[in-house]
């Protein structure tokens, strides 16, 4: 056994009697003076063939295998061409060969066919792709930096030329400066059973286990945040970030795969941006903008050619944009927070707002982004009709607010900034809007004894729009007096109150829009395009730090517009005790009248009629069998989480109104 001293510090050749070890070890090479070698036990080399320039630092250690369990750092049966190994490795059983990679410290790979680069890769770098639309009207290059909010700009905003044009030309930039001759597999990355590995870069701790294909991709990981790549997939010009976790023969062309994201079971995707905590089962998509948190786990389910956020697709969802002449230019939008049924279908063009659920199929063009928190169902034959504010103060809206944050799966600094917030400037100038809406709709159609009214393809129920109306104005009171009651929740006296309420007047913005998951004043994304059309925004560093800015300042600004609104909407002259005490009051009586509304959705579900199938074997226990599983109405956690909510406002609205 030969064994190199610790003492090498250089990289140097092999002498002749080390070559002839490395040959009675199984070993050959064309050109032994290629390799170069410092701190190597030759022992731990067996069977491996040498092509080109080698250089192997190190091998001399233990390599964590598995759990706790080591291995002798060694190459065996492996075919190296062109190859630099840095640190200790455990290489066993390449069936082809390595070739142009640079491989770090901690890393396995066992059983893997092929792992090379040929030409130069930018590993998925600049790769670009056509979400929102089939066609190149949107699209959009990939690269490691990307997030929702530069997707966004892109995509949406096609009328600012020099703005995409300044933005492409930093991703252009970027692609350059990682285009390599080389390939890298970073430390303590493991690749096992890979049948093919090409042009693409592997991170720190990432897993690629049982995979059929990377190809010009980069898949970035991070020891607390692993990516998983597993069994069968296919991943071809693509950006994956950390955390993913990708499994079960899912097939990735052309796509952006955010942090968080995981997909599974047959998913396909092509042409697709899939930002933060996305996730993917059985169905398809294509040419998608999945903002954060866009959810499709059914098979038959199609998502193509749209823009989605914190969305919740429905098994059998469906769209198309088939009806074209001249290509597939038209696409769709639905804003954050939708959902479809079952079976759903929506014919491009259509833009549903943000919070609604689409039932049925819908075979005109529809329009609902005035009406957020709706349902948009079937109706008759082939009719669309919206039910305005439905989905407000209903148990599922209360639901889904609160398990965005719980299933955050992203750890360390995080690319895509989100605001979670339900209600904000954003879907409450929406639905001030709609408040206005159904009264003005009311009295032009004041004389119109039919039982439906018609607005923009939809027919709307004439003898509800009071109530529709009603509860839109019970949220857009509710939100203004909760943010009130946070500011001045914690004030002693009237004076703090009053210097609590205090906002910047000269910084109200009006329209407000939400950037890929990024509430904020339309104004504020208006001044970065002027930024960047001239030169005062040079890099990707620079931009992503002032979207930064946007996520820090959205506190600030919702609270400007929050009191702003509050004194034109209240007529609030000045602040005062009796002032502050009508709206404590007020503020009691709406969080009274939501928390009925909100009761009685609940209510539905424990209703007899939802009881059908307990006490299958005797119905005269139906009722127990069906409690047994359920509980009871007030055994519900969204009620009881809801119900003491209520009373924490409760409870600081009347210590507010005893110093007062």
């Amino acid at each position: 056994m030969y064994i190199f001293k610790k003492q090498d510090k250089d990289f140097r050749n092999l002498t002749n009697e080390e070559i002839n070890f490395l040959k009675s070890q199984g070993c050959s090479s064309q050109s032994w003076e290629k390799i170069l070698i410092k701190n190597v036990d030759l022992s731990r080399i067996k069977d491996v063939q040498f092509h080109g320039k080698i250089k192997i630092n190190a091998l001399n250690g233990m390599v964590r295998y598995h759990n706790k369990v080591k291995l002798l750092a060694s190459i065996n049966r492996a075919t190296l061409i062109d190859v630099y190994i840095n640190g200790n490795v455990y290489i066993n059983n390449v069936g082809r060969f390595i070739a142009n990679y640079k491989i770090e410290r901690g890393v396995i790979i066992e059983n893997a066919g092929s792992i090379y680069m040929e030409g130069k890769s930018s590993f998925g770098n600049g790769v670009e792709t056509s979400p929102i639309m089939e066609g190149n009207g949107r699209s959009i290059k990939i690269f490691n930096r990307l997030n929702s909010h530069i997707a966004y700009l892109v995509a949406i905003y096609r009328h600012e030329k020099l703005m995409r044009e300044k933005i492409n030309s930093m991703i252009d930039e970027y692609t350059k400066q990682k285009t390599r001759k080389f390939g890298k597999i970073k430390e303590y990355a493991k690749i096992i059973n890979a049948r093919l590995i090409k042009n693409s870069l592997i991170d720190p701790y990432a897993t690629i286990e049982n995979t059929d294909e990377i190809n010009n991709t980069t898949v970035i990981s991070t020891k607390e945040c692993p990516s998983y790549i597993g069994t069968s997939v296919i991943l071809t010009d693509s950006i994956v970030l950390k955390g993913a976790h990708i499994v079960d023969g899912t097939v990735i062309k052309k796509a952006f795969i955010g942090e968080g994201v995981k997909l599974g079971r047959q998913f396909s995707c092509e042409d697709s941006l899939l930002f933060a905590n996305c996730e993917g089962e059985h169905g398809e998509m294509f040419s998608i903008f999945a903002g954060p948190y866009t959810v499709t786990h059914h098979k038959a389910t199609l998502l193509i050619a749209s823009h989605f956020s914190f969305f919740n697709a429905g098994s059998g969802t469906n769209q198309s944009n088939h009806m074209y002449k001249l290509g597939p230019y038209h696409h769709g939008f639905m804003e954050r927070g939708c959902k479809t049924g079952s079976n759903s279908y929506i014919l491009w063009p259509s833009h549903i707002g943000a919070f609604s659920t689409v039932i049925g199929a819908h075979y005109d063009n529809v329009d609902t982004s005035d009406f957020p928190f709706s349902y948009i169902t079937e109706h008759g034959y082939h009719q669309t009709r919206l039910i305005p504010a439905l989905n407000l103060f209903g148990v599922g809206l209360s639901r889904d607010e609160n398990k965005w944050k719980d299933r955050d799966r992203r750890k360390g600094d995080k690319k895509d900034l989100i605001i979670f917030d339900v209600f904000s400037p954003y879907t409450v100038s929406k639905m001030l809007k709609s408040e206005s809406i159904l009264k003005e709709i009311k009295k032009e159609n004041n004389d119109n004894n039919e039982k439906f009214l018609t607005y923009k393809n939809m027919i709307i129920k004439k003898s509800s729009l009071d109530k529709y109306s009603k509860r839109y104005s019970i949220a857009i009171d509710l939100y203004l007096h909760n943010k009130i009651l946070s500011y001045i929740s914690n004030s002693n006296n009237i004076e703090e109150i009053i210097s609590n309420l205090q906002y910047e007047e000269n910084n109200i913005f009006e329209n407000w829009v939400d950037i890929g998951g990024l509430i904020c004043a339309k104004q504020r994304i208006d001044n970065i395009i002027k930024d960047l059309e001239n030169n005062k925004i040079n890099d990707i560093k620079t931009l992503t730090a002032e979207f930064e800015k946007l996520y820090n300042l959205y506190t600030e600004d919702e609270k400007s517009w929050v009191l702003n609104m509050a004194k034109s909407r209240y007529n609030l002259e000045a602040i005062d005790k009796n002032t502050i005490s009508n709206l404590l009051e007020k503020h009691k009586s709406l969080l009274d009248e939501a928390y009925n509304i909100f009761y009685k959705d609940v209510q539905k579900e424990y209703d007899i009629s939802k009881m059908v199938s307990s006490g299958i074997d005797d119905k005269t226990i139906m009722e127990k069998d069906f409690e047994a599983v359920r509980g009871t109405v007030n055994d519900n956690a969204f009620v009881i989480k809801y119900k003491k909510d209520m009373e924490n406002k409760i409870n600081d609205i009347n210590k507010i109104i005893s110093i007062l």
